[in-house]
């Protein structure tokens, strides 16, 4: 295991967890009164730009959360009709919060020795108007479904920036769960050390490589491997 466990979890209180969109440089352009701007990319050579639209996207700044308007670009194929959009990093389908916030959310759950009511999270500010905790477990359950998923496309993100070094030079002492947080009762122990690995692998490799957790994320997002929708990525 690299370090204790407090340096693991100390790991999210670090600089390279404090924010998301504003991370993630040239991604976003911002237009003003708390609204940004995702042109995107154009799908394909029969797709003409056709307006933006906007959404509420809950973010991280300096560790708080805020919430932003987003503007993201729509596309309309002149042969068919349809019409699209560009999905901006850190923008899951179907949730108001961006994957950073979800992701260390889930992160408090999976790496806490004292149960899910008694868990600690990253930052206070995300303790409440950042999902209940009913909401929490819904996440928190999916990730586990996909836990192999999402390590795997975190470990092909961090591969991608440590290159051409191994990735495993980033872990030189491994990667293990602490015996507190696997003596909880878990319907399913396996899932929950992929879980913990994946998400401690994150945390790690940001601050050692200096990259926010926001662009790992996005990297990983860019890399999943299945047709679906990823969860949190």
């Amino acid at each position: 295991m690299v370090g204790t466990d407090r340096e693991i979890r100390d790991e999210g209180s670090g600089q390279w967890v404090q924010d998301s969109v504003f991370a993630l440089a040239g991604v976003y352009g911002p237009s003003g009164e708390g609204e940004y701007v995702y042109r995107g990319e154009r799908p394909g050579a029969g797709w003409h730009g056709h307006g933006y639209f906007t959404r509420t996207l809950t973010i991280l700044a300096g560790g708080e959360p805020v919430a932003i308007r987003l503007r993201k670009h729509r596309w309309l194929d002149t042969t068919t009709g349809m019409t699209c959009h560009s999905r901006p990093p850190g923008d899951p389908e179907l949730l108001r919060f961006c994957t950073l916030i979800v992701f260390l959310r889930v992160w408090a759950w999976v790496s806490s020795p004292v149960g899910f009511h008694r868990r600690r999270e990253v930052h206070e500010g995300l303790e409440s108007g950042c999902g209940s905790d009913r909401t929490v477990q819904r996440w928190a359950s999916r990730a586990m479904s996909e836990a192999l998923e999402i390590q795997q496309a975190l470990r092909l993100s961090i591969m991608e920036e440590v290159e051409p070094r191994p990735v495993e030079s980033l872990f030189r002492g491994g990667l293990s769960p602490p015996d507190a947080v696997m003596k909880r009762r878990w319907r399913c122990p396996a899932d929950v050390e992929t879980l913990w690995r994946a998400c401690a692998m994150l945390l790690v490799a940001a601050r050692k490589l200096a990259r926010h957790a926001s662009t790992l994320l996005a990297g990983a997002r860019r890399r999943w491997p299945t047709t679906k929708a990823p969860f949190g990525i």
